[in-house]
């Protein structure tokens, strides 16, 4: 058994379930769930993704001013026409 030879975060699938849980719960941060889950953040935030659990949790607030800077962004880099 899994538990006796290293503990039961070593039995399949515990790791990445805690880890889950706690990001979920907001105990820890992505980076801090992915390596409890000994995944890469990539991975982990597909991790999520296939669960329903969003990886970046904004409020409205932040989400309005995310998309402003965008806005401002691609009106600044857009290329302008030629005389």
């Amino acid at each position: 058994m899994a538990w006796s030879r290293g503990g039961v975060l070593q039995a399949p699938g515990v790791r990445a379930a805690l880890a889950t849980a706690l990001f979920r719960d907001g105990e820890l941060s992505l980076a801090r769930a992915a390596r409890v889950a000994e995944r890469d953040v990539a991975s982990f935030i597909a991790h999520l993704g296939r669960l329903g659990i969003p990886a970046i949790r904004l409020s409205a607030a932040e989400s309005n001013a995310d998309l402003d800077t965008l806005e401002q962004w691609l009106q600044s880099s857009s290329p302008t026409p030629a005389n």
